[in-house]
C-alpha cells in the first residue's frame, strides 16, 4: 500500500505542496496497481485517505490537480478515471486521418517507425527516471507476457503483447500526451494491413534478438539508468525498422519476380474476350 507521510504539526506552503505532489503520485500508483481505465471509478473519499494516509484537504487538492490535467472527472457519483484530453485529440488528429492512408499505402508504416522512434526514446528516459515501484511491477508483467505469448502461433498475439510492454513504458513515464501519442502510433500500426509487428514475427531468429533488446530496455529502466534507457531504445526501433524494410524489399522483389513469370494472353484472345 502507498502511503504519505504525515505533514509536520505546522507545515509551511512548500512542505503542504510536496504532501499534495505526494498525493498525487499516490494516486496514480492505484490507478497503475489496480489496472483501472476511463470509465473505472476509484475508492471513496474514505477509503483514499486511509490508503494513502493523508489529510481529506490533501487528497482532494491532488484530486482537483488531476481533474485539472483531464485524467480523473469529479461528479455527483464519485471519481473516476477520465478518458485524458491528449488521447481524444491524438485519435482524432493522428489516428483517424492516418488510418486509411496507411491501410492504403504500407509506406506510410515507415513514417510511424519514425515518430515512433522520437517518442519511445522520450518514453524511456522519463520511465527510468520517474517509474513507481507499481509501474515497474507492471513493465515486468507486460514483459513476461510478451515471452511467453512466443509459440502461439498467432504473430498478431505477439505483436499485441509487444506493443503492451511498449505502453506500459510510456504509461511509466508519467507523461499524458507522450503516452496517448504513443498508443495512436500502435492504434496506426495494427489498423496497417502491414503490421510492422506482425512482419517481424515472421522472421525465424527474430524473436531472439527482439528478446534480448526488450530485456536490455527493461533492465535499464529498472536500474534508473536513464541515459542507457534512451540509448537501448533507439537501437531497438532502429533494428525493427532496417527489419521491416528488409522485409518489404524482399516481397516487392518477390511481387516483381512473380508479375515477370506469369502467362502473358495473347494479343488476339485479348481482342476476342473484349
Amino acid at each position: 500500500m502507498t502511503t504519505v507521510p504525515p505533514a509536520s504539526s505546522a507545515p509551511g506552503p512548500a512542505s503542504s505542496n510536496r504532501v499534495v505532489d505526494r498525493a498525487v503520485a499516490a494516486i496514480e500508483a492505484i490507478i497503475a496497481e489496480r489496472g483501472l481505465t476511463p470509465g473505472a471509478r476509484l475508492p471513496s473519499e474514505r477509503a483514499m485517505v486511509a490508503m494513502i494516509g493523508t489529510s481529506r484537504g490533501s487528497l482532494r487538492e491532488a484530486i482537483g490537480r488531476l481533474s485539472a490535467a483531464g485524467l480523473l472527472s469529479v461528479g455527483p457519483r464519485g471519481t473516476t478515471i477520465a478518458a485524458p484530453l491528449a488521447a481524444r485529440w491524438a485519435e482524432g488528429t493522428i489516428a483517424a486521418p492516418l488510418g486509411a492512408r496507411i491501410a492504403a499505402d504500407p509506406g506510410y508504416g515507415h513514417d510511424v517507425l519514425e515518430v515512433r522512434q522520437g517518442l519511445e526514446r522520450q518514453a524511456a528516459f522519463h520511465a527510468a527516471r520517474r517509474a513507481l515501484p507499481a509501474d515497474r511491477d507492471h513493465i515486468r508483467r507486460c514483459f513476461d507476457a510478451m515471452i511467453d505469448s512466443h509459440g502461439s502461433g498467432d504473430a498478431g498475439d505477439e505483436a499485441q503483447a509487444d506493443a503492451a510492454f511498449h505502453l506500459a513504458i510510456a504509461r511509466a513515464s508519467h507523461n499524458a500526451v507522450l503516452h496517448s501519442v504513443m498508443s495512436s502510433m500502435f492504434g496506426l500500426l495494427r489498423s496497417s494491413i502491414s503490421d510492422s509487428l506482425e512482419k517481424l514475427y515472421t522472421v525465424p531468429r527474430t524473436f531472439e534478438q527482439l528478446s534480448d533488446q526488450h530485456r536490455r530496455l527493461m533492465e535499464t529502466i529498472l536500474a534508473g539508468d536513464a541515459e542507457a534507457a534512451r540509448d537501448a531504445s533507439d537501437a531497438h526501433i532502429q533494428f525493427v525498422e532496417t527489419t521491416i524494410r528488409g522485409i518489404d524489399e524482399e516481397r516487392a522483389r518477390q511481387v516483381r519476380a512473380a508479375a515477370l513469370h506469369a502467362p502473358s494472353i495473347p494479343q488476339d484472345r485479348q481482342k476476342s474476350r473484349s
